[in-house]
């Protein structure tokens, strides 16, 4: 005789998957995709519109002109739609012709933005780290902070993190130049991510960082995934 109670006693629970999180994206991932936990950066002075998906929107300063009043005005709006997660990607580079004091006033007024409506920032930051640090330590700025497209040294990385703030590592990675970063850093400060990167997936990305450090795949996803919760409010 076949009894009900035989099917609850094989039942097993699903257990939620624990998503990979790409901290900073210019990849349109599907809406619903649920694997993949993304943040698309939107460049409000570049002609770029914000998603119906999570989002960053910021000033980036490559592209900073005239018309940034009109731009901070847009992320005023913005910043007040539950899809916006963060200011950025926004900060000072020292490569480029735009006077850096140019930079720093629109920087500025980001990082204000930030303190007002309670987001963290992603920061773009070329040959500029001091001057990016000095700016939040002025004000303050008690938000996250997560420094994206890291590429620089471990002594530079822990003098960032000994001050609280996140790196986010890229594709570079993969030609072995971070491991010693990698395989020092908290995993509480990591976040990975694919920038404009379309030849790497985010998922490539897990893989090495996890064989670099010798941690099982979901471990690192579960570390990633808090830190998400964390900065974002999540």
């Amino acid at each position: 005789m076949f009894f009900a109670s035989s099917i609850f006693s094989t039942f097993v629970p699903l257990v939620p998957q624990v998503p990979y999180i790409d901290l900073h994206t210019h990849r349109n991932y599907p809406i619903k995709e649920r694997a993949i936990l993304s943040v698309k950066n939107i460049a409000l002075n570049h002609a770029e519109e914000i998603t119906e998906t999570d989002c960053s929107i910021g000033l980036h300063p490559w592209y900073i002109d005239g018309n940034s009043e009109l731009a901070l005005a847009l992320m005023k709006g913005g910043l007040k739609q539950v899809q916006v997660l963060a200011i950025g990607e926004c900060g000072l580079d020292k490569n480029i012709a735009i006077p850096l004091i140019q930079q720093q006033q629109v920087f500025d007024r980001q990082v204000q933005l930030a303190q007002v409506y309670r987001k963290p920032l992603i920061i773009h930051c070329v040959r500029a780290f001091q001057d990016i640090v000095s700016c939040l330590k002025k004000v303050n700025f008690n938000e996250a902070v997560v420094f994206h497209g890291y590429r620089k040294n471990w002594t530079l990385a822990r003098q960032l993190i000994d001050q609280g703030y996140y790196l986010s590592i890229g594709g570079h990675c993969l030609n072995g130049s971070q491991d010693e970063l990698l395989e020092n850093i908290s995993l509480s400060q990591l976040f990975l991510e694919t920038d404009t990167d379309t030849t790497v997936e985010i998922t490539t990305l897990y893989q090495y960082v996890a064989r670099i450090r010798s941690i099982e795949l979901e471990e690192l996803k579960r570390a990633l995934y808090q830190n998400y919760k964390k900065v974002f409010n999540k």
